[in-house]
C-alpha cells in the first residue's frame, strides 16, 4: 500500500510525528513517504494521503489531491480540527485498519469558483468549504448577485459565503447560516452584515449556477477555503459551481457530522471550519 504524509510544514511537531509515522507504515511494509521526501518509486501514486494538521492542512490538501480521487485520512493536531477524522494519540491504534483498507470513503461536494476578470481570461479554483466575496475595508461593498441567470437582487453590507455542506459548519455558520449535513447535495448563500433586514441565508440545489459581480466603486476580496486570495475590481465578477471533483475523505469511525455537531455546541466551542 502506498501512503503519502503531508504535513503543516510550519509546524515542528507535524514534521517529527510524520516522520515518525513514515517509519512506522515501513516497518508494517508500507510503502511512505512524506510530502518532503521523493517517492520510492518515481511517480508513486499514493492510495490514500495521511494529512497531519489541522482544518486548513485538510482543506489545502482536498483542493490538491480531489482532482486525482486519492482519499485523504485527516489527522489532528490543531485547536480545529472538525475535518479530521483521528486525533494525533489515535494513530496508532488505526494503523493496522489503515492497511488493511478498513474504512469507508465519503465523498464531499466542492465549488468551482471562476474569476472573470474584466479584459482578461478566466481564472479557476478549487474549493472544499467555501468561496467569500466581501469589502477589502471596513466600508460597505456592493454586489449584483445572480442565480441561473435570474437576478436575486443589489446586495449591501459586509459581503457574501457561498458554502458547500462542508463549509456550513465554517464561517457561513459564525455569520447566521444553517447547517447541512453533507450528505445533502446542496449549496448555500450566507450574507455578511446585510444593510436589508429581508436579507436571509439561501439553500439551493447543488447544480446552480451563482454569479456575484462586484458593483459600486468599491474592490472587494475573494477568498476561496480562507486560503486563496483574490482581490476584484468593480465590475468584475466571480462564478461559482459544483466542481466535477469532490473531496474523499476516509472515515474509520461510526460518529456521524451530526453527533460531533452536538458534541461541539454543548461544550460551546465557537469555531468549526
Amino acid at each position: 500500500m502506498n501512503i503519502e504524509i503531508v504535513f503543516k510544514s510550519t509546524k515542528e511537531q507535524a514534521r517529527v510525528l510524520a516522520r515518525d509515522l513514515a517509519n512506522r507504515l515501513r516497518s508494517y511494509g508500507a510503502v511512505a513517504w512524506t510530502e518532503d521526501e521523493v517517492p520510492p518509486d518515481a511517480g508513486a501514486r499514493p492510495d490514500v494521503v495521511v494529512i497531519l494538521g489541522g482544518d486548513g492542512t485538510i482543506l489545502r490538501a482536498a483542493r490538491q489531491y480531489g482532482p486525482q480521487e486519492i482519499p485523504i485520512l485527516g489527522v489532528n493536531l490543531g485547536q480545529v480540527g472538525f475535518l479530521a477524522e483521528l486525533h494525533a494519540q489515535e494513530i496508532e491504534r488505526y494503523l493496522p485498519r489503515l492497511l488493511n483498507r478498513d474504512y469507508t470513503v465519503q465523498e464531499r461536494l466542492m465549488l468551482k469558483v471562476t474569476i472573470m476578470p474584466a479584459g482578461g481570461s478566466p481564472v479557476s479554483y478549487l474549493g472544499l468549504n467555501d468561496a467569500v466575496l466581501r469589502a477589502e475595508t471596513a466600508r460597505v461593498v456592493e454586489i449584483s448577485v445572480e442565480i441561473n441567470g435570474e437576478q436575486l437582487g443589489p446586495f449591501r453590507g459586509d459581503g457574501l459565503i457561498v458554502a458547500t455542506p462542508t463549509g456550513s459548519t465554517g464561517y457561513s455558520l459564525a455569520a447566521g447560516g444553517p447547517v447541512i449535513l453533507p450528505e445533502v447535495e446542496a449549496l448555500l448563500l450566507t450574507p455578511i452584515n446585510s444593510f436589508s433586514l429581508s436579507s436571509r441565508p439561501l439553500v439551493m440545489p447543488a447544480d446552480s449556477v451563482i454569479r456575484m459581480q462586484v458593483t459600486g466603486l468599491r474592490k472587494a476580496g475573494l477568498t476561496v477555503d480562507g486560503q486563496v486570495e483574490v482581490s476584484m475590481e468593480p465590475g468584475e465578477m466571480v462564478e461559482i459551481t459544483r466542481a466535477d471533483t469532490v473531496a474523499r475523505l476516509v472515515k474509520m469511525k461510526d460518529k456521524t457530522l451530526a453527533e460531533a455537531l452536538g458534541a461541539r455546541l454543548r461544550r460551546g466551542e465557537g469555531s468549526f471550519a
